[in-house]
Parts: structure tokens; C-alpha cells; sequence
């Protein structure tokens, strides 16, 4: 490869690495061709991209957009990288399917938020309950307090009547 091509190359990646909702590493050494088209449309559904890169090439581009970062760990061996461009959740979910589901990636790390993460970060992330589920849970939990504060309100009247009944009953009972 020349010099020119590499020079591209790495600044796909570090393109890659900047525009992102977040990145994950994995390995890939078992994969086979026709897997990786399934895994790359499979993830594209999710907005995110799958590119089998040369490890060099990563960490120069690496070096470049994170320049506090050790990812000797991560490039060793041959290495994948999952660019998620809005939802690194359902994107990581997506990944954790298709790791069951063809076991032979084998995620590495990643980089959310700008920080750099383990595997066991990415699979703690995959196992969150969708956006939509966590939006109508805090929804739940907000609105739980207010119908509780209604239904005592509600109830008070109705308590009052039925001890201001106990009371006449009573009343009557003395007086026959």
C-alpha cells in the first residue's frame, strides 16, 4: 500500500473516531465473508457501520483523536471496529445479537463518550432496556407519586362520610 492510500486511510478512521455516537472493537479472526455482509447490513439498520481495519493504521488514527488513550490492549490481534453514528445502545445490542447468533466476534472494548471502555462496559450496555422502555419507566415513575397523592385525596371524603356514618349508627343505638 503507498503512502497516499495509507494517508487516506487514516483519515477515514480518524474521521470515523470523531463523528461518532460511540465505537466498539472486537475480534474477528473466526469470521467469514458471507457473515460479514449479514453483520454490516444488519448493523447499517442501526445506523452504524462495521469496517475491518489494519491495526497500524487504527492507532496511528487513534493517536491522532485521543491522545491520553493506551490502546495497545485493544489492537492486538485482528481488530473490527463498529462506528455507531446515533444510538451506541441499539447498536451494542445489535452487536450482542449477532455475537450469539454467529459466535465469532468477540468484543475488545469501545470508545463512548470519549472514554475508553472495556468489554464488559459494551455488554453491560447491551443489556439496558430500549430507549422507548427506559422513556415510559421514568415516565411511570414520575406520574406514580402524583396518582397516589390523587387517590388519597379522593379517598378522604369517602372516609369521612363513612365515619360520620359509624358515628349516627352509633348515636342511634344509644338513644333506642
Amino acid at each position: 500500500m503507498i503512502k497516499k492510500e495509507k494517508e487516506k486511510k487514516v483519515d477515514i478512521l480518524k474521521n470515523d473516531f470523531s463523528n461518532n455516537a460511540g465505537v466498539i472493537f472486537a475480534d474477528y479472526s473466526s469470521l467469514k465473508s458471507e457473515q460479514s455482509m449479514i453483520i454490516r447490513n444488519k448493523l447499517y439498520e442501526t445506523n452504524s457501520t462495521f469496517k475491518i481495519i489494519k491495526n497500524t493504521l487504527a492507532e496511528l488514527a487513534l493517536k491522532e483523536s485521543y491522545l491520553d488513550m493506551d490502546f495497545s490492549q485493544i489492537l492486538m490481534g485482528p481488530t473490527s471496529i463498529v462506528v455507531s453514528h446515533e444510538d451506541i445502545i441499539s447498536t451494542a445490542k445489535v452487536l450482542k445479537e449477532l455475537i450469539k447468533e454467529f459466535e465469532v466476534l468477540k468484543i475488545k472494548g469501545g470508545i463512548i463518550d470519549g472514554k475508553l471502555v472495556d468489554a464488559d462496559t459494551v455488554n453491560k450496555l447491551a443489556s439496558l432496556p430500549s430507549r422507548e422502555i427506559l422513556i415510559s419507566q421514568f415516565m411511570f415513575n414520575l406520574a406514580s407519586p402524583i396518582y397516589t397523592l390523587v387517590n388519597v385525596l379522593n379517598n378522604l371524603p369517602k372516609k369521612l362520610v363513612m365515619t360520620l356514618a359509624a358515628i349516627q349508627k352509633e348515636k342511634e343505638k344509644v338513644n333506642s
